[in-house]
């Protein structure tokens, strides 16, 4: 009886043992093809100077940027190509830096601080108390293809934002507007169609940045006559 226990214990250990050299290499490959694999290039955008006219007034109160809600396809740090309305796919090998709302977020504040126009300009990490905020929703920030066209300026990038500015106390919204932008990219290259999305957004973030100072001006107006 012991020496057939001892024979099953033998033939049990043989065939783990025979287990693990099967699946060790299988282990080590996919390690080996995970850690080959090419690091994702990665991509940031610039926040524009706007050119507000030199009799701009200042508009004396504190503002506050909030991250804009975006659809789960835009809510990532992976760069959109969409072939067509219903069809969203993403670049291979190429990413942002951050997350996109996070990274657009970040690029309004600086573009609001580079008019010196406001006497803070708060991200959406901070929790101070502020006069006004931004709010808004992110409704395309992707790249497509001009019709069926090829080429130079075949890829365009559109970028679209709903935007509100809100009063901080009591959340009341005071106005809202759509912005929308287009750029062409030079060619299908990764860094001309980043290129592209640069310039889509500058005008855009320029153009929320004109209005937000419009907006913010009147808001004070309208706060000082109540008070008066």
């Amino acid at each position: 009886m012991r020496g057939a226990m001892m024979k099953t214990a033998i033939a049990k250990l043989t065939r783990l043992a025979a287990l693990v050299l099967v699946l060790a290499p299988l282990g080590a490959c996919a390690l080996a093809d995970v850690a080959s694999g090419p690091a994702p290039s990665l991509y940031v955008l610039t926040a524009p100077t706007p050119a507000l006219p030199g009799t701009a007034m200042a508009a004396n109160t504190q503002l506050s940027v909030r991250e804009f809600q975006a659809p789960s396809a835009i809510d990532t740090g992976r760069i959109v190509f969409q072939p067509s309305p219903n069809e969203i796919k993403y670049y291979a090998g190429a990413r942002w830096s951050d997350r996109a709302p996070r990274m657009i977020a970040s690029l309004l504040v600086e573009t609001l601080t580079n008019t010196g126009r406001f006497p803070a300009i708060l991200g959406p990490e901070t929790q101070a108390r502020t006069d006004l905020a931004l709010t808004g929703d992110i409704r395309a920030f992707s790249a497509f293809r001009d019709g069926a066209g090829l080429g130079e300026g075949a890829t365009k990038v559109r970028v679209a934002f709903f935007v509100r500015l809100v009063r901080a106390r009591g959340g009341v919204v005071l106005a809202g507007r759509e912005f929308t932008a287009e750029a062409a990219s030079a060619s299908g290259r990764m860094d001309d169609i980043v290129a592209a999305y640069n310039a889509a957004l500058d005008t855009a973030l320029s153009d929320i940045t004109a209005w937000t100072l419009e907006q913010s001006l009147a808001a004070m107006a309208d706060e000082a006559r109540l008070a008066s």
